[in-house]
């Protein structure tokens, strides 16, 4: 059995590694215009301003490791990141300075400063975690700043919390906000003694919280998420989740339509052809009240959505030229590809010939829609097969859409790189690592390590790294696990180009 078959956990999620969020990346936004049918922004290098550049721009962007990222492997791109926190601005900085990144600026300012302030145009605008958790006011300034600086044409990215999944969690937000307020007591003492006193009014049978809310048990699981977290979610006194058809209303007041959700399974596109969503969502006459019902049927705690101001449509015969120039990367190692998953809407399986074939030709590196018909028309199969092939993958999340790697991103993403590796085993540890291709890719700490070493065995590399990260990052075992798939992880990093030089080791 494959060494990394025991690996298939999502690898960018990994305790103390600061986060890359993809469907930021211009590519992925883009990606959401195209299958939803709407054009690209203007400056997308897949859209009639291929060559031209764009501007992007993301608002509370803490200490911006996504936006930097994107810069290195965006070169084109002019960058522009907005905090009102300077530590975590400078932080930012200091990373772009040690990787070279150029293209991207740092703005320490709240949305209401940033309206004063000169920018460009944006083609992309990224509210990341925000919308649903600041002030009725701050939300008026996220949309007056994308009246004020959002192409026509351009898209916008955003986040929020959404209802009706968080309905259930209510009583207990508001127990939490009420149970130690006034009290000097840390997060952990808060959620402690509000759950306490949930549970007791559970006990006592409290109708609002029996005929409302979830079973005491059911808040366990806030032991595995983070304290600032749970902070933003439960503590935030301006916290207030919203109905799909709330924000699209807001958004309607800026000229933003919504293109699609950046979840490429949590479509309507993707749910609308199976039941139950066919039957329950189908006879809603707008969009909004799919979007809406479908929700419902989802429990949908959680949106990330992206909207087009002006709503232009692609031509068919654009959108094909379009689609055909969009490329596509595999998210992990060939060999860890899985043709039958548990998805929103039933069982998928898709274990076909055509299908492995398909994964085959993405082992050797990104390619486009149209390299890969090209390539499976050469041995024999449909056109169509690759379509609905690509389909499936995309659907399972395993592989993502990126752009053609060009000269220049290789070189800013090489540059950053090696900043990033540098930082590894320390308190700024990235889990990811730029590419030539527009986005970044998950790359955890340890193999970030084992980039650097030369050839040794499996159990020397795995030594070393524990020595030099202790036990932030996994047990010595778990290290030497994958410490012995490194011949296989190796050859996946470099098909994406994040990686140089070949180092085998001995197993």
């Amino acid at each position: 059995m494959s060494d990394t078959k025991d690996l298939e956990e999502p690898t960018g999620a990994i305790p103390g590694a600061r986060a890359f969020n993809r469907e930021l990346a211009p590519v992925a936004i883009d990606h959401v215009c195209i299958t939803s049918g709407f054009a690209p922004p203007p400056g997308s290098p897949l859209g009639e301003g291929a060559g031209a550049g764009f501007a992007y721009c993301e608002l509370h962007c803490g200490s911006a490791v996504t936006a930097t990222l994107l810069a290195a492997s965006n070169p084109d791109g002019d960058f522009h990141v907005i905090d009102p926190r300077p530590d975590l601005i400078e932080q930012g900085r200091t990373l772009a300075k040690d990787g070279n990144v150029r293209n991207i600026t740092f703005h320490q300012a709240g949305i209401e400063d940033a309206l004063e302030q000169t920018f460009p145009p944006f083609d992309y605008i990224a509210a990341n975690g925000i919308y649903t958790w600041v002030p009725l006011h701050e939300r008026a300034l996220i949309l007056a700043f994308a009246r004020k600086f959002l192409k026509q044409g351009g898209a916008i990215y955003l986040s929020y919390n959404a209802r009706p999944g968080w309905n259930k969690l209510d009583p207990f937000r508001r127990i939490f906000r009420e149970a130690t307020r006034g009290q000097n007591v840390d997060a952990r003492q808060r959620l402690d003694a509000a759950r306490d006193i949930y549970k007791r009014l559970w006990d006592a049978k409290a109708p609002g919280i029996h005929g409302a809310g979830v079973p005491p048990a059911a808040l366990d699981s806030l032991n595995d998420v983070p304290l600032d977290a749970i902070a933003a979610d439960y503590a935030n006194d301006f916290a207030d989740p919203l109905y799909v058809t709330e924000v699209m209303s807001d958004f309607a007041s800026v000229d933003c339509v919504l293109a699609g959700s950046a979840e490429f399974s949590e479509t309507l596109g993707a749910l609308m052809p199976h039941e139950p969503f066919l039957s329950a969502v189908s006879p809603m006459p707008t969009i909004a009240g799919r979007e809406l019902a479908k929700d419902m049927l989802r429990d949908t705690s959680l949106r990330r959505d992206v909207f087009v101001r002006g709503g232009r449509r692609l031509a068919a015969d654009n959108r094909e030229m379009v689609m055909r120039g969009l490329a596509f990367a595999l998210e992990q190692p060939a060999e860890n590809v899985r043709y039958e998953m548990r998805m929103p809407f039933g069982d998928m399986r898709f274990d076909n010939p055509h299908a492995r074939a398909l994964t085959a030709m993405l082992e050797k590196g990104p390619q486009t829609l149209n390299e890969l018909v090209e390539g499976a028309q050469k041995q024999g199969h449909e056109a169509e097969s690759v379509v609905a092939n690509v389909h499936a993958l995309l659907l399972t999340n395993q592989i993502t859409p990126v752009y053609r790697g060009t000269r220049e991103a290789s070189e800013g993403a090489r540059k950053l790189r090696e900043a990033i590796r540098a930082r590894a085993s320390g308190e700024q540890a990235i889990g990811f690592l730029p590419s030539a291709y527009g986005s970044a890719f998950a790359v955890p700490v340890p193999d970030q390590l084992f980039m650097g070493m030369e050839k040794k065995t499996a159990e020397i590399m795995a030594q070393s790294a524990a020595d030099e990260l202790g036990t932030r990052f996994g047990s010595r075992e778990q290290l030497l696990k994958r410490a012995r798939a490194w011949a296989r992880l190796e050859a996946h990093y470099q098909s994406l180009g994040l990686y140089e030089r070949h180092l085998p080791i001995q197993l």
